[in-house]
């Protein structure tokens, strides 16, 4: 969620290594969730929440951008977050 916010809300900076980060990471959650199927019982809403939070935060540092930039919700349905979406 963290480069997916960095690239939704700062598309001037977009880059190679953003890119190949989300595809990477993703790659390594699809990986996870085959090997321990069990993992999705714990991609609960409130899982998701507590990693949007991180994510604005990590994602707000970075970019120094105002902590109101993001909203305050997840903007992604978890199958955009795992999945080949691009905001």
């Amino acid at each position: 969620m963290h480069h997916l916010l960095k690239w939704q809300y700062q598309p001037e900076k977009r880059s190679t290594s953003w890119e190949e980060t989300l595809i990477r990471e993703r790659g390594n959650a699809e990986d996870a969730l085959n090997d321990m199927p069990s993992l999705h019982q714990l991609l609960t809403p409130e899982w998701i929440d507590k990693a949007y939070r991180r994510a604005c935060r990590d994602a707000g540092r970075e970019t120094k951008l105002p902590d109101d930039a993001f909203p305050e919700q997840c903007p992604y349905a978890l199958a955009d977050i795992l999945g080949d979406w691009w905001p």
